[in-house]
């Protein structure tokens, strides 16, 4: 097994080339995306071959020394945001390959100091259940089988589906597409004024180099989607794209146009430009919680398309977790707050960072 790092341009070169070759090509295994969070992590992968297969983990290393004194030289593991998980690359059966892997990575972890590991797992994960660690079921998301074609998947909407859809054609609603982020300056007006009304957390207010950045590195993997009344944007939607599959990755809407309906507009040419691209399926994801309402928005466009969401959890360092947590309390004590053990939220020593 070996551990790449982006920070050693001949390691960071090995990385990418195995992406480029893999008949998969998973836009959340390429080292420039784990490299767009690399203002609080190291973008790392673990690859362990085996004859023609190859077990690839791409993940954000964390450093702890900087917020916990007494966790010098010590670090944490979580996938990007969106997600991730071991990739397959190969054919036949990987069983034990990744029974394998499993062993040899967490010998690395202790070795390493490692303290504890959060996975979102990739909704189409082959390997999620030889995890050897905690898999919780965490929420559910929405996926589009663009394979049934846009007249079965215009019948399968829900009925103010089609509705918004006519709503907003009937209001001249128009589609832009860019596919290099020459409008950059629109998406964000649209994309920071729903952050503010949704009091979205700092963590989405990704900042302009953020984007620059996916311009640069990732294109050919990316395209913003506008939906404009007279040559204003009023909605849009910036999608990732894999070999087979499309994601929904941040999106947001002028607040004084949802009369006419653009997010449906939006989603529906999103659905219609990758059946003509032959993917295979447009991840619309979730909500905040189960079965919220934007959960039950997505839902309105594959009523049949729901897939669990799992993610995986596993603590290297008993010792040094528990410590980590009880210096969390105290110091949420000292500003009169309380840390909730029972609490979802993993890594705990990591809550209200």
């Amino acid at each position: 097994m070996k551990i790449l790092s982006t920070k050693i341009e001949s390691e960071y070169l090995t990385w990418l080339n195995i992406w480029r070759e893999w008949n998969g090509k998973e836009i959340f295994a390429h080292p420039d995306y784990l490299n767009l969070y690399d203002d609080y992590s190291d973008a790392m992968c673990a690859v362990f071959k085996h004859d023609d297969k190859i077990v690839l983990y791409p993940f954000c290393l964390r450093d702890l020394s900087t917020d916990f004194s007494l966790a010098q030289q010590s670090n944490d593991i979580i996938s990007p945001y969106g997600y991730g998980g071991l990739y397959l690359i190969g054919d036949g059966d990987f069983n034990a390959i990744i029974e394998a892997f499993y062993l040899k990575f967490s010998e690395w972890a202790v070795s390493k100091n490692i303290i504890s590991e959060f996975i979102r797992f990739d909704l189409f994960n082959e390997s999620r259940d030889k995890y050897n660690g905690d898999i919780i079921h965490n929420n559910d998301n929405i996926v589009c089988d663009l394979t049934k074609g846009k007249e079965l998947l215009w019948k399968e909407f829900k009925a103010k589906v089609r509705n918004n859809v006519r709503k907003a054609t009937s209001n001249n609603i128009s589609l832009k597409l860019d596919f290099n982020g020459d409008r950059i300056d629109d998406f964000l007006k649209v994309y920071y004024g729903t952050m503010d009304r949704r009091l979205a957390q700092a963590t989405y207010y990704f900042n302009r180099e953020f984007f620059l950045r996916i311009h640069e590195k990732l294109k050919g993997n990316f395209v913003y989607f506008f939906a404009e009344k007279n040559g204003e944007v009023i909605s849009a939607d910036l999608v990732l794209i894999s070999d087979t599959k499309i994601y929904s990755f941040l999106s947001g809407t002028d607040r004084d146009a949802f009369q006419y309906r653009p997010n449906d507009f939006v989603k529906y040419n999103i659905i219609n430009w990758g059946v003509d691209e032959h993917k295979t399926d447009y991840v619309i994801g979730g909500g905040y919680k189960m079965l919220d309402s934007l959960f039950s928005y997505k839902k309105s466009f594959a009523p049949e398309g729901i897939i669990p969401f799992y993610v995986g959890k596993k603590i290297y360092n008993a010792e040094l977790y528990n410590q980590l947590v009880e210096f969390k309390e105290n110091e949420l004590l000292e500003n009169s707050d309380v840390l909730d053990r029972d609490s979802d939220f993993f890594p705990l020593y990591r809550m209200n960072s």
